[in-house]
Parts: C-alpha cells; structure tokens; sequence
C-alpha cells in the first residue's frame, strides 16, 4: 500500500506584500545605452611580462531585474514562457527572483568560458564572467575579462564572444546546466551564511 502524499500548497497571494516598501519611489535613472555597433581599443602598456587582458562589456540587468528600458527580468521571462503556471509567476514576482536568476546566468557563463576558451580552445587560464549589480538604477552592464598571452589574445577575445553567442542561439542552457548552477550558488550561499562578512 502506498501512502497518499497531498501535492504542496501555493503561497498566499499577498506572499510578497512583507517585502513591498509603502510608498517609496520605484524611480530610477537607467545606465547609458551602448553604442552599436561595438567597438574595439588596443592599448599596450610596456611591462617586463608580456601579457594581455581583454574585456567584452555589454548591457544587462541591474541587480534588483531591471533593464535599462524599464522592463524587468521577470516581465522577459513570463514574456517567453507562455505555460507558466500562477504557482511561477508567483514566484518571478518575488523581488529576489532576477537576482537568484542573474546569479544563475553568471554561473553557467563563467562553466561555458572555463570549458571553451580555457579547455577546449587552450586560449586562457582565466575568462571570467561579472554583473555589475547596480541597485538603484535601470540596468547595468556585464563583463569578461579574459587574461591571454599577447599572441592569443585576439583569438581568445573572439571565443569568449563567440561563447556568449553560442549561450544566446546555437547552444542555449539546458535544464542540466541550470541544475548544476544551482548547487554551486546555493552552495555558496550556505557557506556565505556561515560567514560574518555576510551579515556586517
């Protein structure tokens, strides 16, 4: 015989009204719009080990969702899931949702760097992937920064936006990737927690 297990219940409709400030101002000055096409800067500085960096910097999200156009990362997600149940566009509603979503994102960014351009492509030791985490205004920017020998620099710049593409159309993030992302930040978290620097 097995038992009968009774499905879970949904939050409250109001489960977010804790987090609501009354009457505050939800007005933010957006981050400059990126010139389009992008641009590309050579600068050499004479150093005694040869050696380069290179960035791609683009638009994203603020840390709290919000895109420079004023739409939010929960506005483009329900957008694209046309079968999202209330249960899920309860909880994209959550204020910490884009910022759960966005810690995601960087994780899988930065596992697809690693194994392009450092393991596959041998173009780096490092390609690292930011958000800028702007809190109190429309958007924000990301960055890769990749570290390269002046030889490969150019190609390794190229694989981390070919990368980026790749994540965007050809290869986008399977339910895999996203399960794995979500140990290692929560994880991290759990870890964070423990830690006093989180709470000062």
């Amino acid at each position: 015989v097995c038992p009968v297990v009774a499905p879970p219940e949904p939050p409250p409709a109001d489960a977010n009204s804790q987090y609501k400030v009354k009457d505050a101002p939800m007005e933010f000055t957006g981050v400059p719009a990126l010139q389009m096409p992008g641009k590309h800067l050579d600068l050499e500085l004479e150093d005694s080990d040869p050696r380069a960096v290179a960035y791609v910097a683009g638009a994203a999200p603020s840390s709290w969702g919000f895109l420079a156009d004023g739409t939010t990362v929960a506005q483009r997600v329900s957008e694209a899931d046309k079968r999202a149940s209330d249960y899920d566009k309860q909880r994209r509603a959550h204020p910490l949702f884009a910022n759960a979503a966005l810690s995601l994102v960087s994780e899988i960014a930065n596992r697809r760097l690693f194994s392009t351009v450092r393991e596959r492509k041998q173009l780096t030791y490092d390609a690292n992937f930011s958000l800028t985490g702007f809190e109190r205004l429309k958007g924000g920017w990301f960055l890769v920064t990749v570290t390269a020998s002046k030889e490969k620099a150019r190609a390794a710049l190229e694989a981390c936006k070919e990368t980026l593409e790749a994540l965007r159309t050809s290869n986008p993030i399977s339910p895999d990737n996203l399960e794995s992302a979500k140990r290692v930040v929560l994880n991290r978290h759990e870890g964070e927690l423990r830690t006093s620097q989180y709470w000062a």
